[in-house]
């Protein structure tokens, strides 16, 4: 059988023009929220896993102005956002010596997790409320996103859920006051 010259002189041309085509390989980076300096709770608070109402997944994402919401591809979280927020949160909120001994279980939903492209700040917004109580607390926290980069975008996250930290702080040592006894 004959081979075809053309065919063979189209191979090498068409090897080299595939590697123009795909882009090199680059790592996904995982990022995790540091929730810094504990906050003082006037007794243990446990929190559960968030729902996750926000339309934002593993993957940072942000929302553009014209509502067009953008995923990262080489940029994630450690969990997913409501989970990461519960974690979060335990290691940050820690009760004060002599505190009350019957952990309170607390939960929530989350509505917006995302970069905010326009305004270049992080939103964390949602709700969450005691599980044996009544009310629920509403939450939106904005923090500006200093820098363009994916670690900009992490630092402001931690910056919003520690803000959510001391929310939640202030409310058990407020429920805990004098005459209070629950919250």
């Amino acid at each position: 059988m004959r081979k075809n010259p053309l065919f063979l002189s189209a191979c090498p041309l068409l090897l080299l023009l595939c590697g123009c085509v795909f882009e090199s390989y680059r790592p996904v980076n995982e990022f995790d929220l540091v929730p810094g300096k504990p906050v003082e709770t006037a007794r243990e608070l446990r929190i559960l896993e968030f729902r996750n109402d926000s339309t934002a997944g593993v993957r940072l994402q942000s929302r553009e102005e014209s509502g067009r919401v953008v995923r990262d591809p080489y940029n994630s979280w450690a969990l997913p956002p409501g989970q990461l927020i519960a974690r979060t949160l335990n290691l940050a909120l820690r009760p004060a010596k002599g505190g009350a001994a019957e952990p309170v279980v607390v939960e929530g939903t989350l509505e917006v997790f995302e970069l905010d492209a326009a305004a270049r700040n992080f939103r964390l917004a949602g709700s969450w409320a005691p599980q044996a109580g009544n009310k629920r607390f509403l939450f939106d926290f904005s923090v500006p996103v200093e820098g363009n980069s994916a670690e900009s975008t992490a630092q402001a996250a931690a910056a919003a859920a520690r803000l959510l930290a001391e929310q939640i702080g202030d409310w058990s040592r407020s429920a805990a006051g004098p005459g209070n006894g629950k919250p």
